[in-house]
C-alpha cells in the first residue's frame, strides 16, 4: 500500500534514536528549512548503517516470503477456479471455493485472515495519516479523536454500501479502491526513485568516530564512498542507488505507469466490463 512507505520511513526513527543513545552519539541540529523552527534529530552514519541492514532483512522476509506466498496462493486458486464468465469472482466467491474444495475450516481461516488484514490496514492507515498530518501539515489531534475519525472514515462507507447495495456493491467498491490505490503508486514511486538516485540527497555526514567504521567501500561508479564536500570539507558517505538498481527501478515504474494508464483507458471505454 502506498502509505506504508511513509509509515516505514517514520517507524525506523525510534530505532535510530535508540541506537545513537546507546553508543553516545545522539545529537540534534538546527533545521535548515526556514519554515521549521527549532532543532531536529540527525542520525549518525553508524546508526544508519546498522539499522539499514536490519531494515533490509526485515523487508525481504516480509515481502518476499510472507506477502509473495499469501498473494500468490490466492491468485493461483482464483485463476484455477474462476473463469471469464463467472459472476461471483469476488472475496465471497473465493470463500465459497475454499469451503467447497478444501474444508469449512479453510474458509473460516480465510475469512479471519481478511478480518485481521483489514484491522491491521486500518491501524497502518491511522498511523500513516498521523505522520503526514503532524509532520507535513502540522495538524495535531488527541489520539482518541484521531482514531475515532480514521476508523469512521474507513468503516462507515463500507457499512453504508453493504446496507444499500449488498454484495455487488462491496465487490465494485473493492475493485474501485484497488484501481485508485494502484494508480497512486505512479505518483508515489516516482519521487522515491528520483531522490534515491541523486547523490546530493543520498549522502550522510561522517563523524570522527564513524570514519574508522565506514572503511573504503567502492560504489558502482568506481569512486570512493567517502567523498569530500566542496564547501566545508565535510566527510560524507554516499548511499546512492547502484546504477543497475536505478535502471531496474525506472523500468518497473514505467511498467506500473503503462499498466495503470491502460487500465484507466479500458475502464473509461468499458472494455473491462466485457
Amino acid at each position: 500500500m502506498p502509505h506504508t512507505l511513509y509509515l516505514g520511513s517514520n517507524l525506523v526513527q525510534p530505532r535510530l534514536r535508540d541506537f545513537d543513545r546507546r553508543i553516545g552519539k545522539y545529537r540534534e541540529v538546527q533545521a535548515p528549512y526556514s519554515g521549521f523552527s527549532g532543532k531536529y534529530y540527525r542520525p549518525s552514519n553508524t546508526a544508519i548503517k546498522s539499522c539499514l541492514t536490519f531494515s533490509i532483512i526485515e523487508l525481504c522476509v516480509s515481502l518476499f516470503v510472507v506477502s509473495v506466498f499469501v498473494n500468490s496462493t490466492i491468485l493461483i486458486i482464483s485463476a484455477a477456479f474462476f473463469s471469464s464468465d463467472v459472476d461471483d469472482a469476488d472475496l465471497f466467491g473465493l470463500y465459497d471455493i475454499f469451503v467447497q474444495s478444501i474444508s469449512q475450516a479453510s474458509g473460516t481461516t480465510f475469512a479471519l485472515g481478511l478480518l485481521f488484514s483489514g484491522t491491521s490496514a486500518g491501524i497502518v492507515a491511522t498511523m500513516a495519516g498521523q505522520i503526514v498530518c503532524e509532520g507535513a501539515m502540522n495538524w495535531r489531534l488527541s489520539p482518541f479523536l484521531r482514531r475515532l475519525l480514521t476508523r469512521a472514515l474507513s468503516i462507515v462507507p463500507g457499512v453504508i454500501i453493504a446496507a444499500i447495495v449488498g454484495r455487488p456493491g462491496l465487490a465494485a467498491a473493492l475493485n474501485g479502491c484497488d484501481v485508485v490505490r494502484s494508480t497512486s503508486l505512479m505518483f508515489l514511486v516516482f519521487p522515491l526513485v528520483w531522490y534515491t538516485s541523486m547523490r546530493k540527497y543520498m549522502q550522510v555526514e561522517i563523524d570522527d568516530g564513524d570514519e574508522q567504521e565506514v572503511g573504503q567501500g567502492v560504489t558502482d561508479q568506481g569512486t570512493d564512498r567517502l567523498a569530500e564536500e566542496s564547501g566545508g570539507g565535510t566527510r560524507t558517505e554516499s548511499y546512492l542507488n547502484w546504477r543497475i538498481i536505478i535502471f531496474v527501478s525506472w523500468v518497473i515504474w514505467l511498467a506500473i505507469a503503462c499498466i495503470n494508464v491502460a487500465n484507466l483507458v479500458f475502464l473509461g471505454y468499458g472494455i473491462a466490463a466485457d
